[in-house]
């Protein structure tokens, strides 16, 4: 049984730090799954004004907005850099609205500002255009006059065509009919609710229909989404995915799973609806449950574990609860062990970042912070996940590919939009005692490492595998942390093997990222 004193303590407890960033996951799951897709540059506001979150589309904006009352719709207008922005008092309309989250802005240009205002005739200038944003923004015409820099009786006259063209003889009548026919269209959209599953979308953009979507009713009452690649009839592996994306890229994926009969069926608990992860323990706990139900439901068969990185915390706990679902576990690129200490000159990135996350788990608020950053920001992250693994050639190989083809990057904002809080409850799952339970399983366990993995060095899994007589080590020379990716070939004919070697082996890893067969003399460590 996991035991809640297996994670750190208190991780969302009341240091101001980690309340902050607690209540920055809320903003921002509110801000892309709950508002609906207007279309429109937008950002959310606090009360005073200032931007809390912004979509990525607006231009530069104000750090404040001055706010002035609105209407007792819940709506009123400001100018912002020539254009006109409507606000919306966000719990006028979404009651559930997270704390601070308290105006939604929306920044209207001309064109959709043309197709829905009642326009009696031909479409606006910029000029016009402009006049109308600044007296909407609450500025009478002689001030609008002087920040557009004309004078009085030129916008005047401007302002009569404008009243022509939207068949109104005075201000007033003007603001009325620009106001109503703009609540029409915003409550229309409300009404049409959230962007539906933005994951299916990217998983088709970039598969196409090479993957199969499932979706699972369990028992709870939520539903399981299942990503199922390669051969249909083939043997079973669950894949339990790391935290940088759902899924593996490397090329050539889907023939190397239809050429070695492996049926890769995918659980992205990223994108699980209804199994709440802000609750670390019971969310491993829940979704471990659910993938047991799917497997019997899905499969009917024990199947082979397959994870990466800090997929092989959530991978040991459902082969530890479910021992009769599994035939084989097997870890490539496992993180480092939280029960293993190294001294601090041998310590890796993981292994410091494991050992600041126990001891002070408020760090986990400063990377929710640096997380989200990076995933609004594509060429920030390119540069960030490169530096992070620049004394590794294998791993730059593997990034460098996966940013080119389109899919790195486009995944980690997805994830950072949608899932910070998964994002977060995954850190905290990494930290629990996952490393122990491995020496208790009974069924055969493969632990496949890079010999240049700078994350998580071969000599801590070497001591890992030490713990369990049925597991065994093999070290790909010239590989890195991403040896799933780099290797791919390699690992599918491991777990297409009936039986996993029991030796340690060190095998080296071709140009092409294949690995020579194992039939061969390996050398023994």
């Amino acid at each position: 049984m996991l035991n809640p004193s297996a994670l750190p303590t208190r991780w969302d407890g009341d240091a101001p730090e980690i309340r902050d960033a607690r209540r920055q996951i809320a903003i921002q799951d509110f801000f892309y799954k709950s508002l609906p897709p207007f279309g429109l540059p937008s950002c959310l506001l606090d009360g005073e004004g200032s931007v809390l979150l912004a979509d990525g589309q607006t231009g530069p904006l104000p750090e404040r907005f001055d706010l002035s009352e609105s209407d007792q719709e819940g709506f009123a207008f400001k100018e912002h850099a020539g254009r006109l922005v409507v606000l919306l008092a966000v719990r006028h309309y979404w009651p559930e609205a997270p704390e601070g989250a308290d105006w939604l802005a929306l920044e209207i240009d001309r064109p959709f500002f043309e197709t829905n205002t009642p326009l009696h005739s031909a479409g606006l200038t910029a000029s016009e255009y402009q006049l109308i944003a600044q007296l909407l923004g609450g500025y009478d015409l002689r001030e609008a006059a002087d920040r557009l820099g004309a004078s009085y009786d030129t916008k005047r006259k401007q302002l009569q065509v404008v009243f022509q063209k939207f068949g109104v003889t005075t201000q007033a009548a003007l603001t009325r009919a620009i106001s109503s026919r703009l609540m029409s269209y915003f409550i229309a959209t409300f009404s049409g609710g959230s962007n539906p599953a933005p994951e299916r979308k990217l998983l088709a953009r970039h598969f196409g229909g090479k993957v199969r979507v499932h979706s699972v009713a369990l028992e709870s009452g939520a539903e399981l989404p299942i990503w199922e690649f390669g051969d249909r009839r083939g043997k079973p592996c669950l894949f339990f995915h790391g935290l940088i994306s759902p899924t593996l890229f490397c090329k050539d994926k889907i023939e190397i799973l239809r050429r070695n009969g492996l049926r890769w069926l995918v659980t992205p608990r990223f994108f699980t609806e209804r199994l709440d992860p802000s609750d670390p323990v019971g969310f491993l706990e829940n979704h471990t449950q659910a993938v047991a139900e799917t497997v019997r439901h899905l499969v009917d068969e024990p199947v082979t574990c397959v994870a990466v990185n800090s997929g092989a915390s959530w991978a040991t706990h459902f082969a530890a609860r479910h021992p009769d679902l599994v035939e084989k576990l097997v870890i490539a690129g496992a993180p480092f062990p939280p029960s293993s200490a190294a001294p601090a000159s041998e310590r890796s990135m993981q292994a410091a970042l494991s050992s600041a996350i126990r001891q002070r788990p408020i760090v986990l608020g400063a990377i929710v912070k640096a997380y989200a950053a990076l995933a609004r920001s594509p060429a920030l992250a390119a540069r960030a996940y490169r530096h992070a693994y620049r004394d590794a050639p294998a791993d730059l190989a593997a990034i460098d590919y996966a940013i080119e083809a389109g899919w790195a990057l486009s995944w980690l904002r997805l994830i950072g939009e949608r899932s910070t809080a998964s994002v977060v409850a995954d850190l905290a799952v990494n930290q629990r005692g996952w490393d122990s339970e491995i020496a208790e399983l009974p069924m055969p366990v493969r632990l496949i490492q890079g010999s240049d993995d700078r994350m998580s060095p071969p000599a801590a899994i070497e001591a890992l595998a030490d713990t369990n007589p049925n597991a065994s080590l093999e070290v790909i020379a010239g590989a890195g942390h991403h040896v799933a990716a780099s290797c791919f070939e390699h690992l599918a004919d491991t777990l297409a093997a009936d039986e996993l070697a029991s030796e340690r082996t060190t095998v080296a890893a071709t140009m092409d990222g294949t690995v020579p067969s194992l039939t061969g003399a390996p050398v023994t460590r």
